[in-house]
């Protein structure tokens, strides 16, 4: 089904070169864009259709890239369990910024050979893919996915993104929390650090909603967050828990700096970003 298609089911879809984390449209990759549909005109079944039809649209049926049960069962809708035990968990990649000499079954092995018990690794379309790892006991963590794509990145000139999942006992179920993660990952894709996982953007992603209906959050956002660098630091302090010396690096400033401006935005606003209820009630402002 092509883009007209969908367009003339659904008029306001529409396409974009980057993926839209508005929690208010459901995203998928389309070809090379991103297609994006207004929650609030779909029906649940509708969104589970979409799901179907856009997964298998964007399916590669490339030779290099040879299929395996867990594509069968997670792309291709089969019903067959891809394994009869065990925990697994499912690690999303986005790779952007490719050239023309980008090879992708080279960069597939060289990211598949950090990782121990790779049960299945493949490209669902041109720059979109999945590893499934089987639990063993040991598995990289986040700071160490993240130096792993930060050197390949380097070495194929390329930018990738990356969304580790949680382990899961194998079931059917499977396919559902797939689905909700994939729907995750393209929602915060342009929002969050190179390499995340649930506990980073459940907050954001879950109370999203909420916080768009509520007058007082409105509010408080445009009397409060109503320029980009006072975004920029609250969300630096957030990230870094509060520590002060951490969120300067973050923002390449100097520490007396960040402690200027906080002194400026507490006499401003009444919150102090060092007390922590008032820093989790300003970083749900900037969601």
């Amino acid at each position: 089904m092509n883009f007209n298609q969908l367009k003339s089911i659904y008029p306001s879809a529409f396409l974009t070169d980057d993926s839209n984390n508005d929690q208010n449209y459901l995203t998928f990759p389309y070809q090379n864009q991103w297609i994006h549909f207004d929650k609030k005109q779909l029906t649940s079944s509708e969104s589970k259709l979409l799901h179907l039809i856009l997964n298998k649209e964007t399916d590669i049926k490339n030779p290099e890239n040879p299929q395996s049960k867990w594509y069968d069962f997670l792309i291709e809708n089969n019903s067959i369990l891809p394994a009869e035990s065990g925990n697994y968990r499912i690690i999303q990649f986005n790779i952007k910024k490719k050239d023309t000499n980008f090879n992708k079954k080279l960069w597939l092995n060289a990211f598949k050979s950090f990782f121990e018990n790779v049960e299945a690794a493949f490209f669902i379309n041109d720059h979109y893919g999945l590893l499934i790892q089987h639990y063993s006991g040991y598995s990289l963590n986040q700071d160490e996915t993240i130096g792993i794509l930060q050197t390949l990145d380097d070495d194929f000139s390329i930018k990738t993104k990356g969304y580790i999942g949680q382990y899961w006992s194998i079931s059917l179920e499977i396919k559902d929390i797939f689905n909700e993660e994939q729907t995750i990952f393209f929602n915060q894709l342009d929002k969050s650090k190179q390499v995340f996982s649930l506990p980073d953007i459940a907050l954001s992603y879950y109370a999203s909603e909420a916080l768009f209906k509520s007058p007082i959050i409105q509010q408080l956002k445009e009397e409060l967050i109503f320029h980009s660098e006072i975004k920029e630091l609250i969300t630096a302090i957030w990230l870094n828990q509060g520590n002060i010396s951490l969120a300067a690096k973050y923002l390449y400033i100097h520490r007396n700096t960040l402690q200027y401006r906080l002194d400026r935005f507490y006499e401003e606003s009444g919150l102090s970003l060092k007390n922590r209820d008032d820093l989790l009630l300003c970083y749900l402002l900037t969601i």
